[in-house]
């Protein structure tokens, strides 16, 4: 028993004097101890070297490190920091320095064994003494991987790919999450694996883990897919090989990548959906006689085509389905459809004939009106597409009210909305007529300088009587004023170019409606690819600046041609026009034109603004030849420009005309108004113009008046041999129409009168017919006739007058058509004038081409049998409208 109790005491004291030592090697490995950084800074932050080794050493303990910070003492180098370290029995010390950088804190840290080895060096940020703390989490997160309690020999020392000989081994490395310097991890690796077979790129991954001095050397070992030697189309019909080898990612001479790949046989099934191959089947193959080279084949099966047959609104009880089918962008196939496009199911326009079917509910009294996901059934021969309402009640507009910053009494308020007429006439709820409002609301707000003005609405909706009551509420926000007008992008045009179009300045009061009249302006010089104007809050809550973004376009043309029209026959022509001449907004053009009836060729340069002033200079010469039914013309001349802005939209113009023409190859028994004009003469005109023009667009209008005066004065205090007075008045209206449509009516009246000594001119006489003025009748050929000769001579008097609708065939394409009626007449006199017209109705076709607008239209003259006139004609022209 003393032996077996002797032994007792000595096993215990050897057991306790092992769990002892286990203990303090257990204790030092793994062990950080966190020695203060230096400073390199002033003084202020010394709490911050006294608070940050605490700091950090807490959050290396929350994240499982055994670490400690050390008080008082600071280490200059590696050799300092390691002996404060191991008088603690620790494995690992921390030591670094504080610098301060502007408001903001650095601190660099290094990491190093006690045993020894490198030091490797972790950094953080703190944006101020404020955010240390998550400087120092960020620094703890970067400090935990380097000291793990393994003692570092499963730390990852080396990462290395094999087996790639494509893809670069920098592409591979970027994709796995183990990195060197960070602990081995099985899952994280497992993890990797599967993120590089996810890349598509590789038949096979494997891992190979081999021990290295300090840790572990990762490797892994891949096997990659094919290259792509070359990429084959067969089966392919109605769509280009090249087309579908465009619309794919994956290209020859790079790794297959079967999910690239599988995109890319989408890609091709979408693009045979276009062209209305619905059921394409598109598959591939591989051929391969080396296992790292292959050749892919895209094999398509192309299926009969398929158009829309039927478009259907299901479920439509208070409004017709017509009238919503007419809404959708989606259409069945008729005779337009070449061109148009329409008749292709086009999945994208969907959901936005969904909305469009909402809208137009919305925009009639239908509130709470649902449209469900639309139906595609395809047949075998062709397309049903249904659209599913739910219409719900119908409301009226109740009262209509103001609330917020109202600066304005309530009979300005009203004056800027249109939803109080809806109500007063009992008329249904119109979301679009609401969004209108709020625009305007804005608007007035903005023209006295609030350019952060809101509008907002709140509507009550009363079930029991179907009405909703409209309260717009208004924040008028701070009145600003413009600190400054910039402008960008703009590596041609001058600043002065622009600044001259922009209605505010530095300084100004903001405004809405100038800032959109300025959009405007600038748009219509076409002299930019793209252009915005951007309001850019300041510093000051007071001041905005106003930033005109703009890019420049080629404003250069060269033109050759060749074509047909109706005035000119087959015709020849060319010009060079430049609209933005160095660019200072310069316009200057040549052009040529000549056929066997007619040639001109015109020289003319124009000034927009001399000297940046409003006032408008320029001048043109010119020399045109002319082949009339009963006479030929060759004149020679040149003409002075001058114009002036009376207001935003309206302009006088003035210029000189000095002509000297030849007149001959009359007829034999001519006409006494044509013989008298034979021979060579001088024509010495003024004229005067005052134009108003509020069109949206200036070659391709929607809304707005474009109303010209004119007055022209030869002979008399003027001289030439030609004496006349000749004013004129023709006026535009342009309206929109539902559906992208517009109504255009234009109307022309003008007389002819006498001055004191010489002549009247033949050719200044009114001849009507043709496609610029009365369709349906040939050129020139309303006219009054010499009561002897019967030769048309041109009235003294005239009137015309056009209505069109314009509707979009393919706006994308810019092709639009037209229906219209015309009528119009010329006198001999202005005594003469009656109420018998010349009436032609028509349709036609125009087109916005690269080459300027061409219209083809067919009129038929329903007076023109009354007359012995031929009752059709095609005019063809390239031109302006009006």
């Amino acid at each position: 028993m003393r032996g077996m109790k002797h032994f007792g005491l000595k096993g215990l004291l050897l057991v306790a004097c092992l769990v002892l030592a286990a203990g303090q090697a257990l204790a030092q490995s793994g062990k950080v101890l966190v020695v203060p950084f230096e400073i390199n800074a002033a003084d202020a932050l010394r709490s911050v070297q006294g608070s940050l080794p605490q700091m950090l050493a807490d959050k290396l303990k929350a994240g499982g490190v055994a670490a400690q910070a050390e008080s008082g003492k600071t280490a200059a180098d590696l050799a300092a920091a390691r002996k404060l370290a191991a008088g603690v029995r620790a494995e690992y010390v921390v030591f670094g320095s504080i610098s301060k950088v502007g408001e903001g804190l650095s601190l660099d840290a290094r990491v190093a064994k006690v045993a020894g080895g490198e030091a490797q060096p972790v950094f953080a940020s703190a944006k101020n003494v404020m955010a240390l703390d998550a400087a120092a989490a960020e620094l703890a997160d970067k400090i935990r991987p380097l000291v793990s309690a393994v003692g570092g020999s499963d730390r990852i020392v080396a990462v290395d790919v094999e087996g790639n000989s494509i893809l670069d081994k920098e592409v591979v490395i970027l994709k796995i999450q183990s990195q060197v310097n960070q602990p081995y991890d099985p899952k994280t690796v497992n993890d990797d694996v599967k993120k590089l077979f996810d890349m598509g790129y590789f038949d096979d991954v494997q891992v190979r883990l081999e021990a290295a001095p300090g840790g572990k050397r990762l490797t892994f070992v891949v096997k990659e897919k094919p290259r792509i030697q070359a990429i084959g189309v067969t089966g392919n019909g109605d769509v280009k090989k090249d087309d579908v080898l465009e619309a794919m990612s994956t290209k020859s001479g790079g790794v297959l990548n079967l999910k690239v790949l599988a995109d890319d046989l989408g890609k091709i099934r979408e693009l045979y959906s276009k062209k209305g191959y619905y059921k394409t089947e598109v598959t591939y193959e591989l051929e391969q006689t080396d296992p790292r080279i292959a050749r892919l084949n895209i094999v398509i099966k192309e299926p009969k085509k398929l158009y829309i047959k039927e478009v259907k609104v299901e479920g439509a009880k208070q409004i017709s389905a017509g009238d919503l089918t007419s809404e959708l962008a989606t259409s069945t196939r008729h005779f337009w459809s070449w061109v148009t496009g329409s008749g292709v199911l086009k999945e994208e326009m969907l959901e936005r004939d969904a909305a469009a079917l909402e809208a137009y509910y919305a925009n009639r009294g239908f509130v709470d009106a649902k449209v469900g996901q639309p139906e595609v059934i395809y047949g075998d021969d062709g397309i049903t597409v249904i659209f599913r309402v739910e219409e719900g009640d119908r409301y009226k507009v109740g009262t209509v009210t103001f609330s917020g910053d109202l600066l304005y009494d309530q009979p300005k308020l009203m004056e800027r909305i249109k939803l109080d007429e809806l109500a007063s006439s009992g008329e249904y709820f119109n979301r679009s007529v609401v969004r209108d409002d709020l625009n305007a609301l804005a608007e007035l707000y903005a023209d006295d300088g609030y350019a952060f003005a809101e509008a907002d609405v709140d509507m009550q909706k009363h079930t029991d009587t179907k009405s909703i009551d409209i309260a717009y509420q208004i924040v008028k926000g701070r009145k600003v004023y413009v600190r400054r007008v910039t402008i960008e992008g703009n590596d041609k045009t001058r600043d002065n170019v622009i600044r001259r179009e922009v209605k505010l300045a530095d300084g100004d009061l903001f405004s809405g409606s100038k800032l959109r009249r300025s959009n405007e302006r600038l748009d219509k010089l076409e002299y930019f690819e793209k252009l915005d104007i951007e309001t850019v809050p300041t510093d000051n809550p007071a001041e905005v600046d106003i930033k005109v973004k703009v890019k420049d376009k080629n404003t250069g043309a060269i033109s050759l041609g060749a074509g047909y029209s109706t005035s000119d026959s087959v015709f020849f022509g060319g010009s060079v026009e430049e609209k933005n001449l160095f660019g200072k907004g310069y316009n200057a053009k040549f052009q040529g034109m000549f056929s066997g009836t007619s040639s001109r060729g015109i020289l003319s340069f124009t000034n927009p603004h001399v000297y940046d002033s409003k006032l408008a200079m320029g001048t043109d010469i010119y020399q045109v030849y002319k082949a009339y039914d009963d006479f030929k013309k060759s004149t020679t001349g040149a003409k002075l420009r001058f114009a002036y802005p009376l207001g935003e939209y309206t302009i006088l113009s003035w210029d000189y005309r000095l002509d000297h023409y030849h007149i001959y190859h009359t007829n034999y028994m001519a006409s006494s108004v044509i013989t008298e004009s034979a021979g060579w003469h001088w024509t010495s005109a003024v004229y005067a113009q005052i134009d108003r023009d509020t069109v949206d667009s200036a070659t391709k209008p929607t809304k707005g008046t474009k109303n010209t005066l004119s007055f022209e004065y030869a002979g008399g205090i003027v001289g030439g041999d030609d004496a006349y007075v000749k004013p004129m008045f023709t006026s535009n209206v342009f309206y929109p129409l539902p559906f992208d449509s517009v109504f255009h009516w234009r109307g022309q009246v003008g007389t002819l009168l006498p001055n004191m000594g010489g002549d009247i001119p033949v050719y200044e006489r009114f001849y009507l017919g043709g496609i610029n003025n009365v369709r349906g009748y040939e050129l020139d050929k309303i006219s009054p006739r010499d009561p002897w000769t019967h030769e048309r001579i041109g009235g003294k008097a005239e009137f015309f007058t056009n209505f069109e609708t314009i509707f979009p065939l393919s706006k994308s394409n810019g092709l639009y058509g037209v229906a219209f009626f015309d009528a119009g007449n010329s006198w001999m006199s202005v005594t003469d004038v009656d109420f018998d017209m010349y009436r032609g109705v028509g349709a036609g076709v125009r087109w916005y081409s690269p080459l300027g607008l061409i219209r083809v239209e067919y009129g038929y003259g329903l007076d023109a049998a009354d007359h012995n006139m031929n009752p059709s004609q095609v005019g063809f022209s390239m031109g302006s409208t009006f």
